[in-house]
């Protein structure tokens, strides 16, 4: 009785049943184009949230090195302030 009801129902008059293969992809060219677009719209976000990741990284590793470069030439300047000048060499 189930059986009858579902093939009764999918053929009465104004119903409409998605035509679709065994794979769930449609062959209405607009639904195949509304998936493409997804899919190619969820791969651009992926390959830009890696973009921003990576870049993201660069500029942490770009302070670091410049942290690093900052605290190298603080101890050379000091490194030479502490030295003493002597005070016969006038520089003009």
């Amino acid at each position: 009785m189930a059986q009858q009801a579902n093939t009764t129902e999918a053929s009465s008059p104004g119903m409409t049943v998605p035509a679709s293969t065994a794979n769930g992809v449609s062959n209405d060219p607009y639904v195949q184009k509304r998936q493409s677009d997804a899919d190619a719209k969820a791969e651009y976000k992926m390959q830009k949230k890696a973009v921003k990741q990576q870049a993201k990284a660069d500029k942490k590793a770009a302070k670091a090195d410049l942290k690093a470069q900052k605290k190298e030439s603080t101890a050379e300047r000091n490194a030479q302030l502490a030295q003493p000048q002597p005070k016969g060499d006038k520089t003009p």
